[in-house]
């Protein structure tokens, strides 16, 4: 299978940044009861990317052994990823546009927004081999993308946690 060795360095990336979260949350020092709306959803985000990163990075594996063919597998990973990278970039569009939190960094929220529908878009049509050759290369980018995403959050909230500037809790 092509891609072996970059899709399972992803893999331990996206397990170590989980595991990293996970000792966030930890040395937080608080119930998730006394953390704000958008620490709750934010650090949500960042586990759900990491297991979303592992669950695509290891994807290709099993179809491999189950015997389908390099075009078939790239199309089912590419399919399934991109499609998970458009529902999280909708639902998440959906949770600020009606209210459920404001992002605490809006540029980068919205940046990650657009882009993520742009690699969306990227893995479906490489899916279909439609202006994006099949292959392993568009979904890399994708888990990539998806990791950098995840980094973004976990970096804005632990900067914000641990600078001082977060809303007065009781």
């Amino acid at each position: 299978m092509q891609a072996e060795e970059p899709l399972l360095t992803i893999a331990e990336i996206s397990v170590t940044l989980a595991g990293f979260s996970s000792v966030v949350i930890a040395l937080r020092g608080h119930g998730p009861e006394a953390w704000s709306p958008q620490d709750r959803v934010g650090l949500g985000n960042v586990l759900g990317a990491s297991v979303a990163v592992l669950v695509g990075s290891l994807l290709p594996f099993p179809l491999t052994y189950l015997g389908g063919s390099d075009a078939w597998v790239w199309a089912v990973a590419n399919a399934t990823f991109g499609t998970l990278v458009l529902a999280a970039a909708g639902f998440l569009t959906y949770r600020v546009v009606w209210g459920a939190y404001p992002p605490r960094a809006p540029r980068i929220f919205w940046s990650f927004i657009a882009s993520g529908a742009l690699v969306a878009a990227m893995l479906l049509l490489s899916a279909v081999d439609l202006v994006f050759p099949r292959g392993p290369a568009f979904l890399l980018i994708g888990l990539i993308w998806a990791l950098l995403a995840a980094f973004a959050q976990l970096a804005t909230f632990v900067l914000v946690t641990w600078s001082g500037m977060t809303e007065d809790r009781e």
